[in-house]
């Protein structure tokens, strides 16, 4: 399939942070090659920038960018910042294929991306077996890129699927119902988080009385709603993203679920990028991310008006991923004070970010994240509705999966 590739320049804008205020003349293009080069940092997004996912893979670039190209004026310690871009199309042979040119021919210091993590299972081999780049995983949550042959390029800037599920278990027991029903997208994202909150759920104590899955793309829910509704379970644990979110949270509510079940759910299912279309549906629903715009912190302020200020939205979870992205490849390049792979690595691990989110640091055994994971409920907001954090888990680490780097 066709797909694009072009070089970014960038330009630099005056604006206002919660720091004080940035300018800077514009430099555009790329001027030279990456790859360790003296005076560049070259970053490659492997992203999907048509269909579906493009929204996403737009919000992670606009992040990473306003990072480095806003707060930065485009450089790393003196290196001129450089990019690349193609788009995935969420295939994974082409995120392979990609992946390859990028460490090969374009000879780039940062891989960026991808969404979904199919196509980060097809991109990994040729990440390991370079060796020559590091690799900043802006949303791919899939455990098993860690459990399977972990590879110490691999540092994830995002989360895993352990993380945005399991550890809502003790909250739903504690605060909602101790017996649950499970409902879900079926395919391995949705399967992944439904498995391991209901491992957790039943470690200690509760009861999953019955699994529903529905097909990815589904618009009419009502034989899935009618079949939760028949389990006569008090609560509702979900994975849906997305579209399929918007779907199933109005048809949920307009079949009168909301009524007489709670529902509850990775955070993906009430997110910033959903939640305006579900509206007053989704009142009083639970969920569990790691990033909530609303979060009433400095940080995440300086970082919402930033972002607010640069490209007039309000940033989602994708847009802190890829702005997290952006501080690992500062840290990065400063505390090895070049971009040679290995010591970017030594550079990276164990180490601590200042992450709107919250609490972030890159495990030394997985380089997975250890952060703060926010549980929110849906409140009435300004004549819409908004995700309001009624508790906030700290340092949340999980499984290793084996791996030990």
């Amino acid at each position: 399939m066709p797909h694009e590739t072009r070089s970014e320049g960038y330009s630099r804008r005056k604006f206002l942070t919660g720091t004080g205020a940035l300018a800077g003349a514009s430099v555009a293009g790329c001027m030279g090659g990456g790859g360790g080069g003296s005076d560049s940092v070259k970053l490659g997004f492997v992203l999907p920038f048509s269909g579906t996912y493009s929204f996403l893979g737009e919000s992670i670039v606009n992040g990473v960018k306003l990072r480095l190209d806003q707060q930065l004026d485009g450089e790393i310690d003196g290196r001129t910042v450089e990019y690349v871009r193609q788009d995935t199309g969420a295939d994974p042979s082409t995120g392979a294929s990609i992946t390859q040119e990028f460490l090969q021919s374009e000879n780039v210091d940062f891989i960026v991306g991808p969404v979904s993590s199919a196509v980060a299972g097809a991109m990994k081999p040729e990440i390991a077996g370079t060796g020559s780049a590091i690799w900043l995983n802006a949303n791919a949550g899939n455990y098993k890129l860690v459990q399977d042959n972990c590879t110490k390029y691999h540092f994830r800037t995002s989360f895993n699927t352990w993380q945005t599920s399991a550890p809502l278990a003790s909250f739903v027991k504690n605060n909602v119902s101790d017996n649950v029903v499970l409902s879900y997208a079926n395919y391995t994202f949705g399967q992944q988080s439904k498995n391991l909150f209901r491992e957790e759920f039943e470690s200690i104590g509760g009861t999953v009385v019955s699994e529903i899955g529905a097909p990815l793309g589904t618009s009419d829910y009502s034989s899935f709603l009618q079949e939760i509704e028949n389990s006569g379970a008090d609560a509702v644990f979900s994975f849906f993203a997305g579209s399929d979110a918007v779907n199933y949270i109005k048809q949920f509510s307009s079949f009168g679920l909301n009524e007489t079940m709670t529902q509850t759910g990775s955070g993906f299912l009430l997110s910033a990028d959903t939640l305006q279309a579900q509206g007053k549906a989704a009142l009083g629903m639970y969920s569990l991310l790691h990033y909530t715009p609303t979060k009433q912190s400095d940080r995440n302020q300086e970082f919402v008006d930033a972002y607010s200020g640069q490209f007039d939205a309000t940033p989602n979870v994708y847009a802190c991923q890829g702005y997290d992205s952006g501080l690992a490849a500062e840290m990065a390049v400063k505390e090895a004070g070049g971009t040679d792979a290995d010591t970017m690595v030594d550079s990276l691990s164990g180490k601590e970010l200042d992450s709107p989110r919250g609490y972030f640091k890159f495990r030394s055994s997985t380089h997975d994240p250890i952060m703060d994971m926010d549980i929110r409920q849906v409140v009435e907001a300004n004549e819409g509705v908004r995700n309001e954090v009624v508790e906030t888990l700290s340092k949340v680490e999980g499984p290793t999966w084996g791996c030990s780097l």
